[in-house]
């Protein structure tokens, strides 16, 4: 079964929490748009490949040799040998797992590889303008892994840490006039940073983001940074407060219910994505 649809129903962010929490597995095609603003810029394709909820490879072709690339690039192994030996490993076993297993590879250097694809993946949290489409049927590329993994979910919390333009974010993010809840124990295997931690502690649904800014004394565009990545990795909630709450926290902003609405996405898109959940992965 596939999922399709455009950037503007539905963030990268938000697409890899549901793919890492009903652990999917498949393709992600993403396309970006071209800027018609820009002469002679083009659509490019990324291919993003996962294991149940787990980022197993990405790469920008369908060729088959983008890690092969990777590897002669850096000079680790000639391409006649890399291209010999890649028809020799098990059609079942990753290329770099196979390396390594030979020695040819070392864990550091496979390690290098697996970074260096991820980094093509953050670049795509920043598309404004993109279509993507997610194949629960296609085989994994082992020419492609270096049989490392990564939560999709971690994988998209790394890349929100580093986005310079969130513009793409913009309607994602909680409204400052809003709170966020926890909605799991207060223990997760992910990987977070201090200010991370320190906001999902005062997640209690009760103070709005703009006084925790302030008691933190962060501004407040980094504290909806951040509860949008908590929220994106499942811990915490936004609650929308009433103005008599708003009053208590003792702020002068005048709550709007309809600013702290969530993104409107067409009701074909979520009986899609319901469908495409319920499915196997």
């Amino acid at each position: 079964m596939s999922l399709s649809s455009s950037f503007t129903d539905f963030s990268l962010a938000e697409l890899f929490q549901l793919i890492d929490q009903g652990k999917k597995s498949g393709c992600l095609t993403v396309c970006t748009l071209p800027n018609l603003k820009v002469i002679g810029s083009k659509s490019q394709h990324y291919y993003i490949w996962f294991r149940q909820g787990n980022v197993v490879a990405a790469t920008s072709k369908l060729n088959g040799l983008g890690l092969v690339e990777k590897i002669v690039q850096r000079g680790w192994v000639n391409e006649r040998t890399l291209k010999r030996l890649r028809l020799q490993a098990a059609t079942n076993t990753p290329l770099g797992l196979y390396l390594k297993t030979l020695e040819i590879l070392s864990a550091e250097q496979l390690n290098l590889l697996f970074a260096s694809q991820l980094q093509q993946v953050r670049q795509l949290f920043e598309i404004q303008k993109g279509v993507f489409k997610l194949d629960s049927k296609a085989i994994l590329p082992t020419s492609e892994m270096t049989g490392i993994s990564l939560r999709a979910t971690e994988v998209a919390l790394m890349a929100l840490r580093v986005i310079k333009n969130w513009a793409a974010l913009a309607d994602a993010l909680p409204n400052p006039t809003s709170a966020i809840e926890g909605i799991t124990p207060a223990k997760t295997q992910l990987h977070l940073h201090p200010l991370e931690w320190q906001l999902w502690e005062f997640a209690d649904g009760n103070v709005s983001l703009n006084t925790l800014a302030s008691q933190l004394n962060q501004p407040i565009a980094t504290i909806q940074q951040v509860a949008f990545r908590l929220m994106v990795a499942g811990l915490v909630e936004e609650i929308p407060l009433s103005s008599h709450s708003q009053s208590f926290d003792g702020y002068m902003s005048t709550y709007s219910p309809q600013k702290s609405q969530p993104l409107k996405v067409s009701t074909s898109f979520l009986q899609n994505l319901v469908g495409f959940l319920k499915s196997k992965a």
